[in-house]
């Protein structure tokens, strides 16, 4: 039986901030949406907490309303979070899915 495990990493963000941080031992194989429902340029970082500290597992720069879809499908972290490392405008909100498949 499949499981998944969906977070709202942040959502309607708009300013340079990292969101909330998540447990998710449990899970694996990451798939990840950038929403952006507000015209404007940010970075946004996919974190994982690694040996005592957060580390960019992937950095994407989003400048057009829409949704871009990052798969990391060997990912497999103690925490993860996204972080607006750079904001110039617009809204954009970040979804992680994983699953508890195989483990």
């Amino acid at each position: 039986m499949r499981s998944l495990d969906k977070k709202t990493l942040l959502l309607n963000a708009t300013s340079q901030a990292p969101g909330a941080s998540f447990n998710v031992e449990r899970d694996k194989g990451w798939t990840f949406v950038i929403a952006t429902t507000l015209l404007g340029a940010a970075t946004v970082d996919f974190e994982a907490w690694i040996g005592g500290a957060w580390h960019v597992v992937h950095s994407e720069d989003v400048s057009a309303v829409g949704s871009i879809l990052i798969r990391d499908d060997m990912g497999h972290y103690e925490k993860i979070r996204a972080n607006i490392s750079d904001y110039t405008a617009g809204t954009h909100s970040v979804y992680a899915t994983g699953t508890v498949e195989s483990l």
